[in-house]
Parts: structure tokens; sequence; C-alpha cells
């Protein structure tokens, strides 16, 4: 009989507040799953945000080969063949627990039943984590079972007010330095408390994140900044304008001119917005701050998404099931590896033609070759800010640049000794530049980057997509 699987997928959980000396939140839970596990330090997601690198992790590909733009949205390529899939064909019986958000954008869909979707503002400390309890003690999965669970509490916490669920963590300091920290000791509570009604012996427990965020190093003083900020980037449409994004039904011969006019305010949107932040984006420039503060300070003013660590660096553990040995890996390792090595513990064969492998000798406690980490801007839409940058991450450097000209916005960074990627170095060292570019160029050669284009989504799925992407902060 095959294994159960829990996966805790933790929305926006950086690897440097999971573990480490910056941790300041009180995670007992978390903690044992790391102390009785294998859990891997330097683990790198490919892409900065959720549906991106959703759609990288379930097909075990990079983000440009995983996904397709449908209309003005990214959403996972279906052609390709993705582990929920894989699961349920060798005897697994998949649940999810997700929010509906990741359900609207298509990365959820592929679960196709037992999904239950939450609002973007229920937490485990609000709600879910009694939720999913009972699901557990009711003991109706059917086994083998392979549970998802993506918990956006960190993010949305750090970003919104929100019901704290009586939790004495989120305003006592004891429980972290800062609103982040203090969120993930009270999700950790429930994390105990789910594990409470798991039986560890046949159950794989992996504990991941989509991505990270640079929130999680915010100060108080960052914190109270971002806040300001937000309201300076909230716009509300004119009473027309409203009217006309209300309208769902229009006939057909009037739908052309609809599109044209949510295309134009959806442009006008997003220039107003850009004009409002700007004064403070350029007060944050000429300030005398440190090049990583600057960085975290223009995020909390307008996040653009970018191939930082502070995106890009996730936690990654093993425990339960099939894992026998205890201990911290620090060699590089992909979040395209995760269910690859899923695969090898359940003793199963994998998905043909992938990009991830198994890291199932690291497991047993072997070495293995790191081999390195193509990372992309990618985010949820053509209308959001990235870097649309494209590049490599191996354990000492990291390199990115334009993702359509090779000699524009060149970084490097030696993250051995500059690990808050400070000083860019693509002018010191030509010859790291150049044998970096060149791996992107290999890997670029097995296979076009170019993603496919397709129309299947309407108008108005756009405009609901479109408000929810905007309410989430993904786009202005």
């Amino acid at each position: 009989m095959k294994p159960n699987i829990l996966f805790f997928l933790i929305d926006g959980l950086r690897e440097d507040k999971c573990h480490g000396n910056k941790k300041t939140s009180v995670t007992p839970h978390i903690d044992s799953l790391i102390q009785n596990g294998v859990y891997f330090n330097q683990t790198i997601c490919s892409a900065p945000v959720t549906p991106t690198v959703l759609s990288s992790l379930f097909t075990g590909l990079y983000p440009s080969e995983a996904i397709i733009l449908n209309n003005e949205i990214f959403t996972i390529n279906q052609a390709h063949k993705n582990y929920v899939q894989h699961l349920k064909e060798i005897g697994y019986t998949t649940y999810a627990f997700l929010p509906e958000a990741t359900y609207l954008f298509e990365q959820g869909r592929i679960f196709q039943e037992n999904v239950y979707k939450y609002p973007y503002t229920d937490t485990l400390f609000n709600g879910n984590g009694k939720l999913i309890v009972e699901k557990l003690k009711e003991n109706h999965l059917r086994e083998p079972w392979f549970y998802y669970l993506h918990l956006y509490d960190l993010y949305v916490g750090s970003v919104f007010d929100i019901d704290d669920g009586g939790s004495k963590e989120l305003n006592n300091k004891k429980y972290g330095n800062n609103k982040y920290d203090r969120i993930l000791s009270a999700m950790d509570v429930w994390i105990g408390k789910i594990l409470d009604n798991v039986d560890l012996s046949n159950t794989l427990v992996i504990l991941t994140a989509d991505h990270a965020t640079e929130r999680g190093d915010y100060d108080s003083k960052l914190e109270e900044y971002a806040s300001s900020c937000q309201k300076i980037r909230t716009w509300e449409p004119n009473p027309v304008s409203k009217s006309i994004a209300s309208v769902k039904k229009i006939p057909k011969i009037l739908q052309p001119m609809k599109t044209y006019m949510s295309k134009s305010y959806s442009r006008h949107r997003r220039r107003v917005v850009k004009d409002r932040i700007r004064p403070e984006i350029e007060k944050i420039e000429n300030e005398d701050l440190s090049p990583y503060y600057k960085r975290l300070k223009k995020s909390a003013a307008m996040i653009v998404f970018g191939t930082y660590d502070d995106r890009c660096r996730i936690p990654l553990c093993f425990s339960g099931f099939g894992i026998t040995s205890k201990h911290i890996i620090s060699d590089q390792v992909r979040s395209i590896d995760i269910f690859p090595t899923i695969m090898g513990i359940i003793d199963s064969a994998d998905i043909q033609n992938i990009r991830g492998r198994s890291l199932l000798p690291y497991l047993e406690g072997k070495e293995m070759e790191e081999v390195p980490v193509l990372i992309e801007s990618i985010s949820t839409s053509p209308k959001s800010n990235t870097t649309n940058s494209i590049g490599i991450r191996t354990s000492q450097h990291k390199y990115f640049r334009d993702r359509n000209k090779s000699t524009k916005n060149v970084h490097l960074y030696d993250l051995i000794k500059d690990p808050l990627e400070e000083r860019n170095l693509a002018d010191e060292l030509p010859d790291v530049v150049e044998k970096m570019e060149n791996i992107v160029n290999e890997i670029q050669s097995q296979k076009s980057f170019g993603y496919e284009k397709v129309n299947e989504l309407n108008d108005d799925e756009m405009q609901d997509i479109e408000k929810e992407l905007r309410k989430l902060g993904y786009i202005n």
C-alpha cells in the first residue's frame, strides 16, 4: 500500500524565516518537522509569483514551458501532464484546500474534484485550521490520498487587516519581531493540530512554499510605509467606467467596443497608479540607504516582481514516511525537484520529459552534483510590474538580464560574499557573465522558451480575474 501524502504549501514563506538566525517566530511544530526529517535550506523556485510557480511545480518544467498566455493571463499549460494527474493514475485520491484565486487563475483546477476553495481573507487561525482538522478527523479520505494545503495566511495577513481569530500570537512580539513572523507563529499552532490528526508512520509530509516575499524582512517602519503606499495606489474608477464594467451581457455587435474600452481603461488605470507612486520611488532613490534596504522600501511602495533571493529562496522539508535520516542539506536544489523526489520516496515511476530530478540520493545520505537553477520573472499577467528578466543561479553566483536582450539590465552577484545581492559585479567579472549566459543559452537550446498564446478566456472572465489580481497586488 502506498503512503498518504500531506503537502503543506505556505504562500510566501521565506527560507530564512523558517530556519536559521533570522528566524524570530515561535514554531515548535515546523521545527519538529525539520528536526525529524531532511531539510533543504537552499531551495530555489523559478519564478516570483504564485500562479507561475505552481504551473512549474506541478509539471516539473521551467515557468515559460509550463504556462500559456490565455488572453492576458498566464495559466498552466494543460497540454503537459501534471503531477496531480499522475498521482491519480497510480492510485491516489487527490484533495485540495486552496484560495479561490488559485482556482480562478486555473492552476488549482488541475485537481478537478475534492477541492475546497476559501476566500483570501480566511486563514488557519480564523477558521481554515478548524475545517482541515475536522476533515482529517472524519477519516473519510480515501487511501492512499494526496492532500494539498495551499495556505495564504502569510501573504494576506502581512498585506491586509484580517480577523485574527482570537490568536494571541499576532500582537505579541514574543512570537516574532515583525507581523510576518508573528503570523507564522499563529499558523504553527494549527499546523501542529493538523499533524496530530495524521498517522506520520504512513504519511509523507512535505513543507515548502511557492515563492518567498520581501515582506518577511520588513521592520515596523516598512510595514507602516507599505500600508500608506497601498492607500496611495488605491484608485477607484469613475461611475461611467464602473457601469460599463458591470454590464455582462451586451449585443455581440457591441462586444468589440466593450473590449476596446475595457483595455483602454486598464491602461489608463495603470498609468494613474504609477504616476501616483512615482514621487515615492524617486524619494527613495535619493535617500541614504543600503542597497538592500532601498530595494525593500521600493517593494513596499510598489512591488516589481524580480529574481532576487528574497522572492526565490524557499524552505523545503521532507518528513514522515520513508524519511529515515535527519539532516540539513545546504546544496542548492530546485522547486521543480519536489515532485520527482516524492515519486522516488513512494517508489513510483516519474513523468517523462521533465526538467526536475529526484533528490532521493540526498535523503539516503548520498551526495549529488548541484545543477543550476533557471529563474524567470514571469508574473501572472503581462500587465504586472516585472523586471522582465531571465537568469541562472548557482550556489555561488546569481546572474540575470533582460529576457529579450542579453546585454540589457545585466546583473551578477557573488552570493557567498554578498548574500543580500547589493553589489553588481557584471562589469568586473565578464568571464563569469559569459559562463552564466552560456548556461542560459544551453538550456534554451533544448527547447524554445516562447510560451503559447491562446484566447480561451472571454472579456468578462478577464475582468473578474483582473479584479482579483488588483485586490491581491499582482497588477495595479
